[in-house]
């Protein structure tokens, strides 16, 4: 049996050795399946990329913030870590909100502070300012910004380097710009410093009923203190007539010291017939001891010579004394504005008092310091037809102390050297010593209201 051989095993092993070459080439072959799966796989997976692209398509600032957030090296040049998981490339960073108008001025500002210096004293050319991009590479956060927003921007920026003559320049474009650009003032108010004073400095110049009720509302919600008192200022020194109305009304229903000071100080520069007449309906509608007090003050207040008729108006009959507290503001007011017709009346009135009763006129004449009374006060101080020795010439003489000029002195050395009347006398006496106690206060813009080839009014005649 040991030596007996099946078929099986008498077979030719050079047929054998074929078939398990053949075997072998069928297992080669089946191996390339799996890579030939794998790319088809891929070619799949982009193409469904690209059809999720184009129906979700990214903003140009997120494709750039996605390229730019491809690779280790981005993240270890730009934050110094190693990249996470955020870092990939199919990573998208989502929008951010948009940027109010008081955070684009406050970037602008945080951009334009790395400006060059200019050469000399002038503006540089903000048509193309030098702003260098931020860190992310966003443009410069200036270029954003037109009009009045961009001036406002530069107008702080100024203000930190206290340079005059570029806050100069945005001043005089934000009042051209009037009323567009008072909310981007208002943005700067809040900050209190030197460039929220030039704003508040603006709004005034601006003075229309927006910038004014702008300014106001300022105002009363800033807590006392410095700022408060130079914000007070800036109101104060609103000329604009349009904003008359919104000034009278504040002043009637304000609690705040501070607005009442301010908006009375405004009113009473720019007050005239209109305005007056105003004010005395509003008298005559008063029903409580309060609103009639601050009217009552206001009118006192007043000192714009566009009033003066109806402040005369309002003061009634020289040949009267004023019968309540309005009349009594009225020559108080005439006293302040103090031109030629407001001294003649005053004089006339002091003139026909009761004797007794012209005490507070005759004080009120004397505290006359308007250089447009200053020519009146001179012939009235000489004598004329509407004084008399012992009151009107008197308290003309006293008033004159208000104007230490070479015409007073030459006057009141006349009067010293040739009056009669003892009163007159004394009185030019005393003011001459009193000028000339304080000789700094001689002043050429006092002078300047009298012509070199100015003639002294005459003396009275010696009876």
């Amino acid at each position: 049996m040991t030596g007996f051989r099946s078929k099986k095993d008498k077979r030719d092993p050079k047929i054998t050795a074929p078939r398990e070459q053949g075997c072998g080439t069928r297992f080669e072959w089946s191996l390339l399946v799996y890579p030939a799966l794998f790319l088809i796989t891929l070619l799949i997976l982009y193409f469904v990329n690209q059809s999720i692209e184009k129906e979700m398509p990214i903003v140009p600032a997120q494709a750039q913030t996605t390229r730019e957030r491809t690779g280790t090296a981005y993240h270890l040049q730009q934050s110094g870590r190693a990249p996470s998981a955020k870092d990939d490339s199919r990573y998208v960073e989502p929008a951010s909100p948009p940027a109010t108008d008081a955070e684009r001025r406050a970037k602008a500002v945080r951009a334009i502070a790395h400006l060059p210096a200019r050469q000399g004293a002038g503006m540089a050319d903000r048509s193309q300012p030098a702003v260098p991009a931020d860190a992310a590479g966003q443009p410069p956060a200036l270029d954003q910004l037109q009009g009045p927003d961009r001036i406002v921007a530069i107008l702080q920026m100024a203000a930190g380097e206290k340079d005059y003559a570029r806050i100069k320049e945005c001043m005089d474009e934000l009042v051209a710009m009037g009323d567009s650009a008072v909310v981007p003032l208002n943005d700067l108010l809040g900050e209190e410093g030197e460039a929220a004073l030039w704003a508040a400095e603006a709004l005034a110049r601006i003075g229309t009923p927006m910038a004014t009720s702008t300014l106001l509302d300022t105002l009363s919600q800033t807590k006392e203190g410095p700022y408060k008192e130079e914000l007070g200022k800036r109101v104060a020194g609103i000329s604009n007539h349009d904003s008359w109305p919104l000034l009278l009304d504040s002043i009637l229903q304000t609690g705040d010291a501070t607005v009442l000071r301010a908006a009375g100080a405004s009113l009473s520069m720019m007050a005239d017939t209109p305005v007056v007449d105003a004010i005395v309906a509003y008298y005559d509608a008063a029903s409580t001891e309060a609103e009639i007090e601050r009217l009552t003050q206001l009118v006192s207040s007043i000192q714009s010579p566009k009033a003066t008729e109806a402040l005369l108006a309002l003061a009634g009959n020289t040949s009267s004394l004023p019968q309540d507290n309005l009349q009594k503001a009225a020559v108080e007011a005439l006293v302040r504005v103090g031109d030629s017709q407001c001294v003649s009346h005053l004089l006339r009135r002091l003139e026909a008092a009761p004797p007794g009763e012209g005490a507070e006129l005759f004080s009120a004449i004397t505290r006359i310091n308007r250089l447009e009374a200053q020519t009146s006060l001179l012939y009235a101080a000489a004598g004329n037809k509407e004084v008399s020795a012992e009151s009107g010439r008197t308290a003309a003489i006293y008033a004159l102390k208000n104007y230490p000029t070479e015409q007073t002195l030459a006057l009141l050395e006349r009067i010293v050297a040739q009056e009669d009347n003892d009163k007159v006398r004394a009185a030019a006496t005393r003011t001459l010593d009193d000028i000339k106690q304080a000789p700094h206060l001689l002043t050429a813009k006092a002078d300047s209201l009298v012509k070199e080839d100015y003639i002294l009014p005459p003396l009275p005649e010696k009876k």
